[in-house]
């Protein structure tokens, strides 16, 4: 089964039929081989992938809990779709708490020296990531990292129910396709503008930190946002 291999190398440990068929489904909704919408039939899926219904019903269920996929009642499973009101409202929501929270933030960046770390650690990661995949980017891999520094980020305004709303939404994204059109240098983009918003909590400057995630996160919106448009042009029927 395709890309299994190498994600059983790196975690280290022998992947299940379930994580096996799990990861099959993910790849082809990256791929677009599943389009935003279509619905998935456990039984097709199933002979698609050669194994019985079980593993694919509960591959579906962990994608369904991830937001890619949808169980709508009485109409079964289907892949993940976005609109782009829905988008304005997953980033004004992402800015609203980014932006609320910059005191705090900064005060636990001051003494938490774990936490600043985490996010150091995170930024360099993602600028060797960057550096390292500009002929076969993998959205997956970058996907995580920058869920990771923004989960950090969010951490340190001690609201965990601010963290849970955003790993909540971003897979809204993600799901839909936009984020997984994003090019190479809007990665490289994102980088810079995290190393800003790390530069200024660390500086403890308020006002730079607000800027610097205000810009980062419209600058955001704005790119999957053509991105969208762009696919919806290519694609009308998704």
């Amino acid at each position: 089964m395709k890309g299994t291999d190498n994600k059983e190398e790196l975690s280290g440990k022998k992947l299940t039929l379930t994580d096996k068929i799990y990861h099959d489904i993910k790849d082809d909704i990256i791929a677009k081989v599943f389009q935003p919408g279509e619905k998935l039939n456990i039984k097709e899926l199933a002979r698609k992938y050669q194994v019985s219904d079980t593993p694919v019903k509960q591959a579906l269920q962990r994608l369904a809990e991830e937001k890619m996929v949808v169980n709508t009642p009485n109409k079964g499973m289907s892949v993940r779709a976005l609109t782009p009101h829905e988008l304005q409202d997953i980033f004004d929501m992402r800015l609203m708490m980014d932006t609320f929270f910059v005191k705090d933030i900064v005060t636990t960046l001051n003494y938490n020296q774990t936490l600043r770390q985490q996010l150091i650690d995170c930024l360099e990661a993602q600028r060797k990531f960057v550096e390292n995949s500009d002929s076969n980017h993998k959205p997956d891999e970058f996907f995580e990292l920058d869920m990771d520094f923004h989960t950090l980020y969010l951490t340190a305004s001690g609201n965990q129910k601010a963290v849970d709303i955003f790993r909540d939404l971003q897979p809204f994204t993600y799901a839909s396709g936009t984020y997984v059109s994003q090019p190479h240098y809007r990665d490289c983009e994102c980088v810079e503008e995290h190393q800003a918003i790390l530069d200024a909590a660390l500086a403890s400057n308020l006002d730079a930190l607000k800027a610097a995630v205000t810009t980062h996160l419209n600058n955001s919106r704005k790119a999957l946002l053509l991105i969208f448009k762009v696919n919806q042009i290519v694609c009308p029927e998704e």
